[in-house]
C-alpha cells in the first residue's frame, strides 16, 4: 500500500534554499515539513557516506549534475544541499546598493539594512574562514603582489563594508578542507525533528492546482507517480528549475505554456524571464615556473576587485579571478593538465536571459538562454573589456611575469568578446520579485507567487537584481528571511 505524503509545508527542492527553508519553517513544531529532493541524501555530516569529491572543498565538483553533458556554466548538483555541496566555496558579498536596489522591487521591504543580520547569520551558520597562510599558492600570492605594484590596495577583508577597490583572500566555508555546505549547516541540525521528513530520489512533475490555491505536488518516485498534500509549497528548485516546474504545472507566459501542450492554469509572463548571471571572459596564460601549482592549494582563492571606466557608484564592477590547477575538460570537470588563467566578470550586466521548459518530462534538461553580452548598448562588453586591459596590466607585472605569460590581445580577439558563452555560475531572477501589476514580476515581496495564494518560491529565483558577488551567501540569506514570511 503506498504511503499517504501529506505536509503543512512542502518544501520542493532540497539545495541550498531548500536546506535553510526546511530547518527555518521545521523550527515550529505546530508545523509538519516535507523536503522533496530529486538527487540522493547521503544523510549528515556524521553518517561517512559523503562522496569525497562533494566534501573536498579546493575542487568544484560535477559528478552530481543535473545534465551532466550540459555546458559547464549552467551547471547545477542534483543532491540534498544541491550546489553549496559542488560549488567553490567562496563566500562574498555584494556591495549595499545592489541590495538597496531591490527596495524598488519590494516597496521598501527589502534593502541592505535589512537584508545585512542575514547576511551575518549565514556567515556564521556556514562556518565561513579565512585561507589559512599554509594554504596560500605562490601564484596568487604574485597576484596580489602584482595588483599592489598596480597601486590597488591589499584588503585584509574582501567583505568589509569600506571596501571599494583591492585585492584580497577570499573566505570560504569550510573546516578544514571539508565543504560545509547548506546541508551540514542547516539541515542536520533538525534531521532528528518529528515533523520534519525529508524526502529524496523524488522528482517534482507539477504542481496541483485549484483557484488559486496549490492542493499540493505531483512527484515521481522509483518510477511510479505520487501526490503530495500540501496546505502550502515553497518551491527551491532554483533559478532553472523553478520556471520550468511552473510551466509544467501551467504557470507562466502563456504562448510557452501553449507551444509546451501544458493547460493554461495561470498566465504569468515574468516565469522564466530575467535570467541574469555575471558574463565571463577567459585569459588562458602560460606558466613559466615549474612549482605551479601549490601542493595543497584551492584553485581559486584571491580576487581582485576594480571599477570599469563605465562604473556608476564607487564600488567595483569587475571581478578578476586568477586560477592554477588542472584544466578544465569540455565537460567543465578540473581534470586536465595545469592551468593558468584569469578570468573576468562583469558584476553588473544589462544583458537577460531566460528558462523554458522543453517538455512535460520533467527529466528533460529546460532550455537555458543565458543571452551574455546582449544588452543593446554593448555596456557588458565595454566593462569586460576593461578588465581585460587590467589583467595584460597585471601580466606585466614583475610578480606574475614571473611565473606565467599572457599573450597580448590582438584586435580581432577583443572583437570576439562574448562569442564563447560564459559565466559565473550566479544566476539569479527567473521568479523575480515586484509588484503585481508589473508583468515582469512573479512573486511579491514575501516570495508569494502573484494569483496563487499558498505557493511561494524561496531562492535566488526571487532576486530582482544581482549582487556583485557570488550568490551562495546571499542566497542563504534570502531563504531564512523568506521562511519568516511564509505561511
Amino acid at each position: 500500500m503506498t504511503e499517504r505524503l501529506r505536509a503543512d509545508v512542502v518544501v520542493v527542492g532540497g539545495g541550498t534554499a531548500g536546506c535553510v527553508l526546511a530547518e527555518r519553517i521545521s523550527k515550529d513544531d505546530r508545523r509538519s515539513v516535507l523536503l522533496l529532493e530529486a538527487g540522493p541524501d547521503y544523510g549528515p555530516h556524521t553518517s561517512g557516506r559523503w562522496p569525497a569529491d562533494l566534501l573536498d572543498c579546493r575542487m568544484p565538483a560535477r559528478s552530481h549534475d543535473w545534465d551532466p553533458d550540459g555546458p559547464a556554466h549552467a551547471s547545477r548538483a542534483r543532491v540534498i544541499g544541491g550546489s553549496s555541496v559542488s560549488n567553490a566555496c567562496w563566500i562574498t558579498v555584494g556591495a549595499p546598493p545592489d541590495y538597496d536596489a531591490w527596495a524598488a522591487y519590494t516597496e521598501g521591504v527589502w534593502n541592505f539594512a535589512s537584508t545585512a543580520p542575514f547576511l551575518a547569520d549565514a556567515m556564521r551558520e556556514l562556518r565561513v574562514r579565512e585561507v589559512p597562510a599554509a594554504d596560500r599558492g605562490v601564484w596568487h600570492e604574485a597576484v596580489v603582489a602584482g595588483s599592489r605594484s598596480l597601486g590597488l590596495p591589499q584588503v585584509d577583508d574582501v567583505n568589509a563594508l569600506d571596501t571599494r577597490e583591492g585585492v584580497g583572500w577570499v573566505p570560504l566555508n569550510a573546516v578544514g578542507h571539508t565543504r560545509w555546505h547548506a546541508a551540514f549547516a542547516y539541515l542536520d541540525r533538525a534531521r532528528g525533528r518529528t515533523n520534519l521528513q525529508v524526502l529524496a530520489e523524488a522528482t517534482a512533475v507539477r504542481l496541483l492546482v485549484r483557484g488559486d490555491r496549490a492542493t499540493g505536488v505531483e512527484i515521481v518516485r522509483d518510477g511510479r507517480a505520487e501526490t503530495v498534500e500540501a496546505d502550502t509549497v515553497v518551491l527551491a528548485t532554483g533559478v532553472y528549475g523553478n520556471p520550468a516546474l511552473l510551466m509544467r504545472s501551467g504557470i507562466g507566459p502563456e504562448s510557452v505554456l501553449c507551444d509546451l501542450g501544458a493547460p493554461v492554469v495561470l498566465p504569468l509572463a515574468g516565469v522564466g524571464e530575467n535570467l541574469i548571471d555575471h558574463p565571463k571572459v577567459h585569459l588562458p596564460l602560460t606558466p613559466t615556473a615549474a612549482h605551479l601549482p601549490h601542493d595543497g592549494a584551492y584553485v581559486p582563492q584571491t580576487v581582485l576587485k576594480a571599477r570599469s571606466g563605465s562604473a556608476t557608484d564607487e564600488y567595483w564592477d569587475l571581478h578578476i579571478v586568477p586560477t592554477s590547477g588542472p584544466a578544465e575538460d569540455e565537460r567543465g570537470r578540473f581534470v586536465g593538465p595545469l592551468a593558468v588563467d584569469m578570468y573576468v566578470f562583469v558584476l553588473r550586466p544589462r544583458s537577460r536571459g531566460s528558462v523554458r521548459a522543453t517538455s512535460l518530462d520533467p527529466l528533460a534538461p529546460p532550455l537555458i538562454d543565458h543571452r551574455y553580452f546582449t544588452d543593446a548598448d554593448r555596456h557588458d562588453r565595454r566593462v569586460a573589456l576593461d578588465g581585460v586591459d587590467l589583467v595584460h596590466e597585471l601580466a606585466e607585472t614583475a610578480p606574475v611575469r614571473e611565473l606565467a605569460s599572457l599573450t597580448a590581445w590582438s584586435p580581432a580577439r577583443r572583437q570576439a568578446v562574448g562569442e564563447t558563452p560564459g559565466g559565473y555560475w550566479h544566476p539569479v531572477g527567473t521568479c523575480a520579485m515586484g509588484p503585481e501589476n508589473d508583468p515582469a514580476a512573479v512573486t511579491d515581496a514575501t516570495g508569494r507567487i502573484h494569483g496563487v495564494s499558498n505557493v511561494y518560491v524561496g531562492d535566488a529565483s526571487v532576486m530582482p537584481v544581482i549582487p556583485r558577488a557570488n550568490t551562495n551567501l546571499t542566497t542563504v540569506a534570502v531563504a531564512a528571511r523568506l521562511a519568516e514570511s511564509i505561511r
